[in-house]
């Protein structure tokens, strides 16, 4: 099997998630101590900023840390998603765009 995943360093990843730290980009919360994010309590909020500014790293972290139905369900009702990012979602997680909200805020 090809992994998508192929050009970053995957057991590096897998040990910072394992770390039970924040493992996402510290930039991507800027506005939050990650110190008191917490993943379960906050899913829809680390979502939605990991799909719409992450890294291919922090993508890979959150499909790690999240199962597909999390992520499906934080999509649906997202109401902060751009138009590229309800695109890439639709195709990767096979979820129909219309099940999906684009702010009106990017365009």
């Amino acid at each position: 099997m090809h992994s998508h995943f192929q050009f970053i360093d995957t057991e590096q990843l897998n040990k910072k998630i394992a770390a039970e730290n924040f493992p996402f980009s510290s930039y991507l919360f800027w506005d939050a101590e990650t110190d008191k994010i917490n993943l379960k309590e906050n899913t829809r909020y680390v979502i939605e900023r990991v799909l719409t500014r992450g890294f291919l790293e922090d993508f890979y972290m959150l499909i790690h840390l999240y199962n597909t139905e999390e992520i499906k369900d934080a999509l649906r009702k997202s109401k902060v998603l751009d138009a590229k990012t309800v695109s890439f979602c639709s195709h990767y997680f096979n979820l129909p765009q219309s099940e999906m909200y684009v702010s009106p805020f990017y365009s």
